[in-house]
């Protein structure tokens, strides 16, 4: 008994001991260090339906009435981006003061000149330093943001190469997807409840259709109001709305019907001469904000102060699509479809440098997750990490990150901001 004892005590010991040693070597393998700078690329928050007619023909009871104008924040959605501002203030402590307002120039927020662009960029102010005067920059209202918005002013798309990539992302058969994502179809068929007087989209064509100002092909028809019809019903929950889809839509429905919105995604903003065409002018700024972050001083590529420390670019979904299809991104975050863009969700890029170790970016992916944002308890977003492909691991050096992005901008497409 006594011998069984002490062999208990021993191998105790000894387990704490290899604890102890395997706590030091974590600490030693990650060591806690704070990012110098971060750079968030975020999608809008929720809104109303941006053409709230356009569906009509699809179902024969009415679409819901929105509290706001259409494609405008929600309140909901712009207390749910004041929830994510906080969410950054508190995540990303050491850029900011304990208390009170940031300093003058240290925070910097840039939107799209859409009123929920606009709107998101200001809750998340508010969140981040509420009470404080942090300026939300935008460009001229009525005129395309070229850092969204490039074409046609930077240059024109080539149609033909346009169209073979997108043909070539979707078999060259438009209509090959309602056989490809049939249970997504049946689902929103169902939600919608066409009965007489109106058209089943799982019957309506689609096509792969030329834009005569940029040069860039898109989806047209099937696929493309069934994508719309999909992001609406998941902006009517999150949004909190009672009844959605009429009764007939939970979270589970709406995730499978988001199939269908994420395909018309894939095939128009994240096959890789699209995501050229549309998202070279903001990669290379993004890049340039990195770089200019890492030398501390301003490289006169970019809007971002050289004093800040934390900045915001507030997009739309297709903001990161097109970065998702240039540097062949992808991310999966639990109760999400793949590479999904929620309302609200974002990259984050965060720059590290470590004395005289070369400077290094992490990306990440963050979102709240469809209850949080239907419930308005957006306080705790989840984050997943996102790989670089090309880079070493998911450290990227900022050297190795830059030549990347090098070899994958439109250079053509690239303006100043």
């Amino acid at each position: 008994m006594r011998y069984h004892a002490l062999q208990a005590l021993v191998c105790f010991i000894a387990f704490l001991a290899l604890g102890a040693s395997g706590r030091s070597a974590t600490v030693a393998a990650q060591p806690s260090v704070q990012p110098r700078f971060v750079l968030v690329l975020t999608r809008h928050g929720v809104r109303s339906p941006t053409s709230p007619t356009e569906l009509a023909p699809y179902t024969s009871q009415a679409w819901p009435k929105w509290e706001v104008a259409p494609g405008y924040l929600t309140p909901h959605g712009a207390a749910l981006m004041r929830q994510f501002g906080a969410y950054y203030r508190s995540y990303y402590a050491s850029l900011f003061p304990a208390t009170g307002c940031p300093a003058q120039g240290t925070v910097f927020i840039w939107a799209d000149v859409d009123e929920r662009t606009i709107a998101t960029g200001k809750a998340l102010a508010d969140g981040i330093a509420p009470g404080c005067d942090v300026n939300v920059g935008h460009g001229p209202k009525g005129k395309d943001d070229l850092l969204f918005d490039p074409l046609p002013t930077l240059g024109r798309a080539d149609t033909a190469l346009s169209k073979a990539s997108t043909l070539g992302a979707i078999g060259a058969d438009p209509n090959a997807v309602v056989d490809a994502y049939r249970g997504a179809y049946a689902a929103l068929d169902r939600v919608l409840g066409c009965s007489t007087g109106c058209k089943k989209l799982s019957n309506v064509g689609t096509t792969i259709d030329a834009d005569p100002d940029s040069g860039l092909t898109g989806v047209s028809g099937g696929l493309d109001a069934a994508g719309t019809a999909a992001e609406n019903l998941l902006l009517e929950y999150t949004d909190g709305m009672p009844a959605v889809g009429w009764g007939r839509a939970d979270e589970s429905t709406i995730l499978d019907i988001m199939q269908l919105h994420a395909v018309k995604s894939r095939v128009e903003h994240e096959t890789y001469y699209n995501a050229r065409a549309e998202g070279s002018n903001l990669l290379a700024h993004i890049a340039a904000t990195l770089d200019q972050s890492v030398a501390g001083t301003s490289n006169g590529q970019t809007r971002v102060p050289a004093s800040a420390r934390f900045a915001v670019i507030v997009g739309h979904d297709t903001s990161l699509s097109k970065m998702a299809g240039m540097l062949h991104l992808s991310w999966l975050m639990k109760g999400y479809l793949f590479n999904d863009t929620p309302p609200g969700g974002a990259l984050v890029f965060e720059v590290y440098t470590q004395g005289s170790m070369p400077a290094f970016i992490r990306l990440f992916f963050t979102a709240q997750s469809l209850a949080q944002m239907r419930a308005g308890d957006g306080a705790h977003p989840a984050r997943v990490p996102v790989y670089v492909p090309g880079c070493p691991d998911l450290d990227c050096p900022v050297t190795t990150f830059d030549a990347i992005v090098q070899r994958s901008l439109d250079k053509r497409l690239v303006g100043a901001w």
